[in-house]
């Protein structure tokens, strides 16, 4: 399963009834578990920081299915308004079966939309056609200007080389309002945004009071997918 943790899109603040809205992006680290069909089977988490004008979010995540554990470390960079830096990815996949592990590296690095990519001992440069991001800060700067107003909806291409190598992928992401979420055993109000990747998948994605994300619900073919925030 490849999932973009670090769409990470804030919200509105309840209180009291008083709704009112963050005012920029939020930076912290979190941590969730990865629920799969109703059972624990990993965990992540995110990392977001501003160094110098420069967005960074490290985000890790590991998934456990039989004796087959994936473990993939992702590190994102942009500057303050949002254009890449550089992208790099880790992918290890270990058989306690058969004691074989295999890791698999790709690293990007950008000049406006030229792109080097760099996976393992081969590179390639390319160009790409038009705008793109490489990951949810965009969003969420978007979601502020509109104010979190039920029925935004906000697009962009997010460049994701483990899906398409040389085209970036459309992203929507639309405010469906509020809605009543058990979290470990908890009811809180939170605001759904629902996310559709083209081509791939849509994802519902609960955002709380602090402008973090709760939870992750995703759906495949026959399997649910969860990310929950850990207490």
């Amino acid at each position: 399963m490849k999932f973009r943790l670090t769409l990470i899109l804030s919200l509105i603040v309840v209180i009291a009834s008083c709704k009112s809205t963050p005012a920029e992006i939020p930076l912290g680290t979190w941590n969730y578990d990865l629920i799969v069909n109703g059972v624990k089977a990993g965990k992540a988490s995110v990392t977001s920081e501003k160094n110098n004008n420069t967005y960074i979010t490290t985000s890790e995540m590991s998934l456990k299915v039989g004796p087959i554990e994936n473990k993939s470390i992702q590190v994102v960079k942009e500057s303050a308004d949002f254009k890449p830096v550089s992208l790099d990815v880790t992918n290890t996949i270990y058989d306690s079966s058969t004691n074989k592990k295999q890791e698999i590296k790709k690293s990007a690095t950008f000049n406006g939309q030229k792109v080097t990519l760099t996976t393992g001992e081969y590179k390639s440069e390319f160009t790409i056609d038009k705008p793109f991001v490489l990951e949810g800060n965009f969003f969420f700067s978007e979601l502020i200007k509109n104010k979190f107003k039920e029925g935004t909806v906000v697009k962009a291409y997010i460049y994701e080389p483990t899906v398409e190598i040389e085209e970036p992928i459309l992203v929507i992401v639309e405010v469906q309002g509020y809605k009543d979420i058990d979290i470990n055993g908890k009811t809180k109000k939170l605001l759904l945004l629902k996310q559709k990747v083209e081509k791939l998948k849509s994802l519902d994605v609960y955002i709380n009071e602090e402008g973090v994300t709760e939870k992750v619900v995703i759906k495949m073919l026959n399997n649910i997918f969860e990310l929950v925030k850990a207490d």
